[in-house]
């Protein structure tokens, strides 16, 4: 397919020496060719910056954005390099995986569908699956989606994306409707991806393209990644309840982000959803069980919605 739009391709670096060659090769490599390549370095002290300069010169498509590369983490250092998009259309790139061939192509393909049939002002998300791997690229999942037990489909409905976000930001693509309405990112997002899949499926849509598109690499230094879900994981995570307790009220005053900024641009029904779920700790245990059970507040899978209510079930009320 000959499409011409130029993509921006925006890359947040931190120490990531040994790997970003491969990554940044990946990109050049891409069968589609219509890109420029933005990256922000986010403080590192190895020479991660070398190989992104050596590379700028040789590729007048790639440019580094010359900021003060403090460390402000990956969430405020991408919505740093979106707010320098000047593209109708902005994917975000990992500095450690392999983006196959047909990645930026494919991506494409399913956005201009998706905004024929909703419209290009429409705010719109594409995300595809990956292929997990491990440092070396061997095979680890031939799908990330199965691999973590979660459906894509569930996963573009406001009320379980408020309790958990299965877009992975190197897989995605979004217009500049939604560029537009989702930034500034509010500090209290757990994470760029996960905002703008929220924004995206309040004020317009979250499409998915069931394909693997990406080598998602999995080292020891992954700022997500990728674990395999089981009983082992629910057994961790059982033993780390304060963390797992904190990492759910983070989500919930996400959801207070959303309501404080768009409350007047959103439906009652949408109002209605989002205040219960960020009003969850404010509840008691029956009313938060209430809640649950009206509005869906659902993860992927019986054992993490179950898990997600014992915990729900712990939490000390606390004081508005």
């Amino acid at each position: 397919m000959n499409y011409t739009q130029n993509i921006y391709i925006l890359m947040s670096t931190y120490n990531g020496f040994e790997r970003l060659k491969d990554q940044i090769e990946s990109i050049i490599h891409q069968d589609y060719e219509h890109w420029s390549l933005l990256i922000r370095d986010d403080g590192s002290t190895d020479g991660t910056v070398k190989i992104t300069s050596d590379y700028a010169l040789k590729d007048k498509r790639i440019t580094l954005i010359e900021t003060v590369r403090e460390n402000i983490g990956p969430a405020n250092s991408f919505m740093q390099l979106l707010a320098h998009s000047s593209s109708d259309y902005s994917m975000f790139a990992d500095q450690d995986d392999i983006w196959l061939p047909e990645k930026i192509e494919k991506t494409m393909a399913a956005m201009l569908e998706a905004e024929k049939q909703y419209g290009a002002n429409t705010p719109l998300l594409v995300h595809t699956d990956l292929k997990v791997v491990d440092a070396n690229l061997q095979l680890i999942a031939d799908s990330f989606w199965k691999y973590q037990n979660l459906s894509p489909e569930l996963g573009s409905q406001l009320n379980r994306l408020l309790a958990q976000n299965v877009v992975t930001g190197c897989t995605m693509m979004i217009n500049r409707a939604l560029a537009d309405l989702a930034t500034p990112i509010p500090a209290e997002a757990v994470m760029h991806d996960w905002w703008l899949a929220l924004v995206a499926a309040t004020f317009g849509k979250v499409v998915y393209l069931d394909d693997q598109t990406i080598l998602y690499r999995q080292h020891g230094n992954n700022s997500v990644g990728a674990k395999r879900w089981g009983m082992k994981r629910v057994v961790r995570q059982a033993q780390n309840s304060g963390v797992v307790r904190e990492s759910m009220l983070r989500t919930m005053r996400q959801a207070q982000a959303l309501l404080d900024r768009y409350r007047k641009q959103m439906t009652p029904e949408q109002i209605d959803m989002v205040e219960a779920y960020a009003g969850l700790p404010f509840m008691s245990k029956a009313e938060r069980v209430r809640a649950m059970l009206k509005y869906r507040f659902f993860k992927h899978g019986t054992i993490r919605t179950t898990g997600f209510l014992a915990i729900l079930l712990m939490l000390e009320r606390s004081t508005p």
